[in-house]
């Protein structure tokens, strides 16, 4: 009888054996490869037993999630007092059901609701589903050159003013608090403009998906949603929800997510009825643990962790500064007073042309085992989110090293565009064909296998067209 073929579970075996260290999400996945965490006594081995709780119990020897009275009411109790808020939800599923429960629990279809166009797919679908009335308002560029944009915020305190003034004012406000690209809201800034011209816009949905670690950073919790949304709420009679989705930047399993809501118990009451009729009845008890872990443990360590990612983003930043001539680092921009930058993030340009993004992430994981997610032309991104540390970094520098040193082996004439004139042949080995010859225009076929010569170690010989 042939074996049998698990194509999943063989898959990810296998990466997760070739993965030192990830600068995408998910922090749990880099605690097996690193030594240097900052850890609470006991909180890996808390971790690791968390995955051996899959149980199917409920009341009344342990709760219900969807109408939780004892440990889950307890545990959801002290969050409220973590994050200062009215009520606390867990959601075991995902912050797309976070989004759906949110909204379904604030938007009626006679509202008038204006949402910043740059929102996550679930945030559209639940609108849509919902047949509510929706003002996008479109993102703009911070830094075009590698793809960033961020919220008009400017166009939409403007459109929420224009709505007061002619009588049809918005009821409902939703933004993205934080973008995985390092664009984030100034909420000290914002939603003081927000609720000083718009007094009829009753509720709030802050997306903070990318941004759970903010509650826990001195600095960013000045302008998080987290922190702000207590302020506002409580002077202004708004009624704000702040959704975080944990495991992308704290150590939970994931789907992790988190609601917390600001405001009047008549839509608090609106948000448990939402999570009983959104929810799955049978929520995953690792997820659940694992949240309450970590976020009991963000709380203790926030401080330590940010300033560590602070460190090693610096460290970073100066290495490429000071040692490589092949790299840059793109220092993001805002466009407006209302925005501010992430900390955590870097995205880091390959002067070359014949490195682009895409490849570069392919070389990275290939052949070093570092995993990144978002590359634009020749950049790509890096993400300091609590499970990156210093091993992690040290490795990640050494791989940049010996890319950097691979460049500079090349001949200067390998700097081609797609365009350019090749005054050289282009040959390589095997199986000996020319790619360019003298006088040929250089395309995107033949630059796209010069640059994967360089990756895959394919001897590339340039010979003088004279």
């Amino acid at each position: 009888m042939e074996k049998l073929r698990l194509p999943i579970y063989e898959s990810l075996r296998s990466i997760s054996k070739k993965l030192k260290g990830s600068f995408h999400a998910l922090p749990i996945q880099n605690i097996k490869n690193s030594r240097d965490v900052i850890l609470s006594p006991g909180f890996v081995k808390a971790l690791e037993q968390t995955k051996n709780l899959e149980l199917s119990i409920t009341g009344p020897f342990f709760d219900s999630l969807t109408d939780p009275s004892s440990f889950i009411d307890e545990s959801c109790s002290l969050l409220k007092n973590i994050y200062s808020s009215d009520s606390s939800l867990l959601v075991s599923c995902g912050s797309s059901i976070a989004n759906k429960i949110a909204i379904e629990a604030l938007c009626n279809t006679h509202d008038k609701v204006i949402c910043q166009n740059g929102v996550h797919q679930s945030i559209y679908f639940s609108l849509k589903s919902s047949n509510i009335n929706v003002n996008y308002i479109d993102d703009i560029a911070c830094k075009s050159d590698i793809g960033v944009t961020g919220a008009d915020a400017n166009s939409i305190i403007e459109n929420l003013k224009q709505a007061e003034e002619s009588g049809t004012p918005y009821s409902v406000l939703i933004v993205n608090s934080q973008t995985y690209d390092g664009i984030c809201f100034d909420f000290k800034l914002f939603l003081e403009a927000v609720c000083q011209i718009a007094p009829n816009l009753e509720k709030i949905i802050l997306d903070e998906a990318w941004g759970a670690w903010s509650a826990f950073d001195p600095l960013m919790k000045e302008t998080s949603a987290i922190h702000n949304a207590r302020i506002f709420s409580d002077a202004y009679n708004k009624n704000i929800v702040v959704i975080h989705s944990l495991h992308k930047t704290l150590f939970t399993f994931r789907q992790a997510s988190l609601i917390n809501f600001y405001g009047n118990s008549e839509y608090a009451d609106r948000l448990i009825g939402s999570h009983f009729r959104n929810h799955t009845t049978s929520p995953s008890y690792p997820i659940l643990c694992s949240s309450e872990l970590a976020i009991f443990h963000a709380n203790e360590f926030g401080k330590e962790y940010s300033e560590r990612s602070r460190k090693l983003v610096d460290k970073v930043r100066n290495f490429i500064n000071e040692n490589l001539s092949g790299f840059e680092i793109e220092e993001n921009k805002t466009n407006s007073k209302y925005l501010t930058t992430d900390p955590t993030k870097l995205w880091i340009t390959c002067k070359s042309h014949l490195f682009n993004g895409e490849k570069i992430r392919e070389h990275l994981f290939n052949n070093y085992g570092i995993y990144i997610s978002r590359y634009f032309k020749n950049s790509f991104l890096l993400n300091f989110h609590y499970g990156v540390n210093d091993e992690i970094v040290e490795h990640l520098i050494n791989s940049l090293l010996l890319m950097d040193r691979r460049i500079h082996t090349k001949n200067e004439k390998l700097d081609l565009s797609i365009g350019d004139v090749s005054e050289s042949f282009f040959i390589l080995y095997p199986p000996g064909i020319p790619v360019l010859k003298p006088g040929q225009r250089v395309c995107e076929n033949a630059l796209s296998k010069i640059n994967q010569s360089l990756f895959d170690n394919t001897s590339l010989l340039v010979v003088d067209g004279n």
